[in-house]
């Protein structure tokens, strides 16, 4: 920031030099009529712009309009050479004397971003700078001074250096030509400022107004002046309009300073009223409505964070994308340093991005309160979601259940009596064949009560019921494809239906870590700590799990989160995966 105020300055005493030096020429020239009023509306405009300029450039230094309003100023300082009696200077600025508006038609469209924003946006304005740079050089090959453009002589007037041929005609023609294309052009800034007026909208509407307002004048203004001179119109009109042009021109800076310090003070209040606001008898939508007020933005919205599941979530604690899809910009809200949520803004506020802050840090409380209901409409939207899971996945498991016994366990013992049948009728007729009958129902039985075990296990293992969670949990690890450490059991039992989810969690984790982790090595540990259970089940695998992939770990966060609990997944490449499980204790 020092470079840039030293660089600013060095402007500012650059514009008042150069001023000065036109109110030189201009009082001191043969050729300029009205000279004390043509000096005062030049140093007047031009310090006007650079003023206004420099602050905008301070204010806003990675926006390139105030570089551009500065420029406007300068560049509308070297119609003064026409009045120098040097001849090259004297042609310089008869040359580049008008290049000044086609910085300010390029000023004027890049508002207030300081970037063009489209391709007739650019169209129009390399246009107006090759008219106003190179338009008038063909003229200067066949124009004598001696003999104004208009008819008229040029009394005091030096001589033309660049004069080829003193042809008054083509040099009239020529002009001319240049004129009714700078008419073009002019039109066509009018029409893009008309239409950038009408796709104004709020937030923009407040500081674009002014601007776009007065620069549609001048440009209109402009636009007469130029015809005019394109058709010849009468002297005392033409400078009538010059005229009126050049009090346009005036006020555009001033028009830029009133849309800015409108749109600061009108907002600053908005934001003291915001904070008078909030002491009244909140509603559901009070908040977001007095800060959408406040900050003049239809479009806003207040999110809220929920540091579990580390996500925003809306007033109806349905989750929301930060930063949006719609393009809308991003404003963090902070307590006591503690991220409590964010506004979704318009985009045009980055400009005033203090106003939006100072807003949010007023908010800040009530937006903590309306966190923690939002969180608790959360909870209650993800229980009725998880409970609606859980039916189904109940649903599902009967009729897998179902499946099985009907599948296995109801065929061998279907088959089992019909051995036992031929047993006994072979009994008396065929001991021998009767015994192998038995043999063969014997085993017929033992599968029958092995697939009811292990149907009976993946509902709800006995050996929980029977001898706790350590002993399930060693008979996990016994069972698994690969070496489990136990690192650390509750001594004492958890409730059963805290033990149960403990055991699923378990037993879903080390089945993932067996089919899809390509681990050597997984611990396990289960702790009661400040009135909760904690699981962990981690992996030295590939990692990389996705738990939005399967509907086995969003089963298990069902079953946890009907506890009250939270399921957390912790899977980086290459890093292995850590599933951990917080379910409370009563």
């Amino acid at each position: 920031m020092i470079g840039l105020r030293r660089a600013l300055i060095a402007l500012a005493a650059a514009a008042a030099a150069a001023g000065a030096g036109a109110v030189a020429l201009l009082l001191t020239s043969d050729a300029v009529p009205n000279r004390g009023l043509s000096a005062f509306c030049a140093v007047f405009i031009s310090w006007s712009f650079v003023g206004v300029g420099l602050f905008a450039w301070w204010r806003r230094p990675h926006n390139r309009f105030g570089a551009l309003m500065t420029a406007v100023g300068f560049a509308y300082l070297l119609g003064a050479l026409r009045a120098s009696s040097v001849p090259v200077l004297f042609i310089l600025g008869y040359i580049l004397g008008s290049l000044g508006l086609a910085v300010l038609a390029h000023m004027l469209l890049a508002y207030p971003t300081g970037r063009l924003q489209g391709g007739l946006d650019r169209i129009v304005v390399a246009g107006g700078y090759l008219v106003t740079t190179l338009g008038s050089v063909p003229i200067a090959l066949f124009w004598n001074p001696d003999r104004d453009l208009r008819g008229t002589s040029c009394d005091g007037c030096p001589t033309n250096p660049f004069l080829v041929a003193d042809r008054i005609e083509v040099a009239r023609a020529l002009e001319i030509a240049d004129q009714a294309v700078a008419a073009v052009f002019a039109v066509g800034l009018v029409w893009l400022l008309l239409r950038r007026v009408r796709e104004a909208r709020g937030v923009q509407r407040g500081e674009l107004a002014p601007v776009l307002w007065t620069g549609l004048v001048a440009g209109f203004v402009l636009t007469v002046l130029v015809a005019g001179l394109a058709v010849g119109a009468p002297v005392e009109l033409v400078d009538a309009v010059d005229f009126i042009t050049l009090i346009a021109l005036a006020t555009v800076p001033y028009a830029f300073l009133f849309g800015l310090l409108r749109s600061r003070l009108g907002r600053a209040g908005a934001v003291a009223e915001l904070v008078a606001r909030l002491g009244e008898a909140p509603r559901r939508s009070a908040l977001r409505d007095a800060l959408a007020e406040a900050l003049d933005d239809a479009t806003l919205q207040v999110v809220f964070w929920l540091p579990d599941p580390g996500a925003h979530v809306d007033s109806d604690g349905r989750p929301v994308a930060v930063p949006p899809d719609d393009g809308r910009a991003v404003t963090p809200v902070e307590r006591d340093g503690r991220r409590v949520g964010a506004i979704l803004h318009d985009p045009a506020l980055l400009e005033e991005s203090g106003l939006v802050r100072a807003a949010g840090a007023a908010a800040a409380l009530a937006l903590d309160n309306e966190r923690l209901e939002a969180e608790l409409r959360a909870r209650v939207e993800e229980l009725r979601a998880s409970r609606t899971r859980l039916v189904e996945a109940g649903f599902d498991e009967r009729r897998r259940v179902e499946r099985d016994l009907h599948d296995g366990a109801q065929q061998r013992l279907v088959a089992l009596s019909l051995t036992l049948g031929m047993a006994r009728s072979a009994v008396a007729a065929d001991p021998p064949r009767a015994g192998e009958l038995l043999t063969g129902a014997q085993a017929q039985l033992d599968q029958a009560l092995a697939e009811l075990r292990e149907l009976a296990r993946g509902i709800h293992p006995a050996v929980l019921t029977d001898h706790g969670l350590k002993a399930a949990l060693q008979a996990l690890a016994g069972r698994a494809p690969l070496p489990v450490e136990l690192t650390g059991t509750p001594d004492r039992r958890l409730p059963a239906a805290v033990e149960s989810a403990a055991y699923f969690v378990v037993a879903e984790g080390l089945t993932n870590v067996a089919k899809y982790a390509h681990a050597s090595h997984a611990t396990v540990s289960v702790a009661r700590e400040n009135g909760r259970a904690l699981v962990e089940v981690a992996d030295d695998g590939v990692g990389g799990a996705d738990p939005a992939r399967g509907t086995g770990l969003r089963g298990l966060a069902d079953r946890v989160a009907a506890l009250d609990g939270r399921l957390a997944v912790r899977s980086d490449l290459g890093t292995g995966t850590v599933l951990r499980a917080e379910i409370p204790v009563p």
